[in-house]
């Protein structure tokens, strides 16, 4: 982290030398992985995670300051896009203006008594929050996860620190229309006797959410699952072999959805190699829909299996039927970037269909 600290630091002095006062942040990390010799080089010495410490770092100390208007950049954890020197930069402090505006919605007598929380993070998630609350209404419960990459950038955002924003301000998950599930489901069947279209989803969320769906009436992408699996990442590899018990496993037509990162894809080929007797194939609309969010996430120091070989057969599926979509998957492997598949959500599944994009 010291050697991308002092290039941030070279990197803003150079903004000051132009007379310049804001940048944004992907021009910032760009002059790093520039200045180390490539990305292969920035992976190395830290990559993203390293760079997201020294821009906090930075920010903690007074140097610069997040553009709270701009958009977040799409990475986990977030960054604001836009940012400027701390000399231009206004007070982040929640002043009593800013607390009187919000407390319509939300209860800010413990920001009041603790200018300690007072933080230009935390202020970035109150204003995410109010702004949903805004319309909170017409939106649709999801899945503690789901609501958290929606609101926070991160779908793991309620095991980090930064949670306490929630209890700080005396939110419940019933306001915020999250939910959050447990394990106790493995699978939803509808027709036992008649298993067809099975559907196997990588994690528990999506799982919840598309089962909701289909119990609706709903279908997916223009199928109508009879057999939804919650695969629970890699324990599917040896608990398919189960499907025989409750349908005729040679008979069925399996789609595989998972997150769109190496460890997704490594979870699917190890899938179809182990079970190469049965029709598994890859649900492209789910992950065509992923793809074409245009949000990505770092993957960061996370332990992910980069075997190139299952690129190889992944880009190989690809080119068969979604070539368009080729080169993208590419990058996101080459810049280790990923895609949960929490971005399809009910909420989601229910507007497809009323703009009729789901067929």
């Amino acid at each position: 982290m010291d050697k991308i600290t002092k290039l941030l630091n070279l990197f803003v002095n150079q903004i000051k030398e132009k007379q310049r006062n804001r940048f944004s942040i992907e021009d910032a990390e760009k002059f790093i992985i520039e200045k180390v010799g490539g990305q292969s080089s920035y992976i190395r010495i830290g990559g993203y995670p390293c760079f997201y410490n020294a821009m906090k770092l930075l920010e903690e100390s007074g140097v610069i300051a997040p553009i709270l208007s701009s958009n977040f950049n799409g990475i986990n954890p977030a960054l604001q896009s836009r940012w400027r020197l701390a000399s231009e930069s206004q007070n982040q402090q929640l002043d009593t203006a800013f607390m009187m505006r919000l407390s319509d919605r939300l209860d800010m007598s413990g920001y009041i008594r603790n200018p300690k929380w007072h933080t230009s993070k935390e202020k970035q998630y109150i204003l995410s929050i109010y702004e949903f609350l805004k319309n909170v209404e017409k939106r649709e419960y999801a899945s503690c996860e789901e609501r958290c990459l929606e609101l926070f950038g991160n779908e793991k955002f309620m095991q980090s620190e930064d949670k306490k924003v929630i209890s700080r301000l005396n939110l419940t998950y019933e306001q915020l229309k999250m939910i959050k599930y447990g394990h106790m489901f493995t699978y939803w069947i509808s027709k036992r006797e008649k298993t067809r279209n099975v559907l196997i989803l990588e994690n528990h969320s999506t799982f919840f959410s598309i089962k909701r769906w289909v119990e609706k009436g709903g279908m997916v992408f223009g199928i109508e699952p009879d057999l939804i699996i919650f695969g629970d990442g890699k324990h599917i590899i040896k608990s398919l072999s189960f499907l025989d018990e409750i349908a005729v496993a040679k008979d069925c037509v399996i789609k595989y959805f998972g997150d769109i990162d190496p460890e997704g894809w490594l979870i699917y080929t190890s899938l179809k190699k182990s079970y190469s007797e049965l029709d598994i194939s890859l649900f492209f609309p789910a992950y065509q829909f992923l793809l074409d969010t245009g949000k990505s996430y770092d993957i960061g120091d996370s332990l992910q299996n980069m075997n190139p070989k299952v690129l190889e057969n992944i880009i190989k599926e690809f080119t068969q039927l979604r070539p368009e979509y080729v080169e993208k998957i590419e990058g996101l492997w080459n810049d280790r970037k990923r895609i949960p598949q929490e971005f399809l959500t009910f909420e989601v599944l229910k507007d497809l269909v009323n703009n009729g994009t789901s067929e």
